[in-house]
């Protein structure tokens, strides 16, 4: 079975997906992480659909099978977190200003990757510490 790559970034005002592999010209939105996950498989199994109906090529890796692995971007996984953890949190957690943090969470900066490392670090390290609570 395939794994098609699936990834998940917040634009706007939804989380959007897209496929890695550029053959498959799929995207979705949604309003939640759930809502966009659910739809990009959707659009994933029209646009197979479709390709066979008008008489296209299916790439080989999908014929026999194909599931959905995610990944977030940094923006995605700022913007499901702060359901959770305020941004002042993972500011004291990553030394990274709150300020810079919205400006990554709203679209208007894109963090480095060293960033993006502290982000997900400091994520994590604020789940281990509440998961010590549990």
């Amino acid at each position: 079975m395939a794994i098609i790559e699936v990834s998940i970034d917040w634009v706007g005002r939804n989380y959007c997906a897209a496929p890695k592999d550029e053959r498959l010209g799929c995207v979705a939105t949604g309003q939640t992480l759930e809502e966009v996950k659910k739809n990009i498989v959707e659009a994933l199994e029209f646009h197979f659909e479709g390709m066979a109906l008008n008489g296209d090529r299916v790439p080989d890796e999908y014929r026999s099978g194909w599931e959905v692995e995610f990944s977030l971007t940094a923006r995605a996984k700022l913007k499901y977190s702060d359901r959770y953890i305020t941004l002042k949190a993972l500011s004291d957690e990553t030394g990274i200003k709150q300020q810079q943090l919205s400006h990554y969470v709203n679209g208007w900066k894109e963090p480095r990757i060293a960033t993006q490392k502290r982000i997900i670090d400091g994520l994590r390290s604020i789940v281990a510490n509440l998961s010590m609570v549990l």
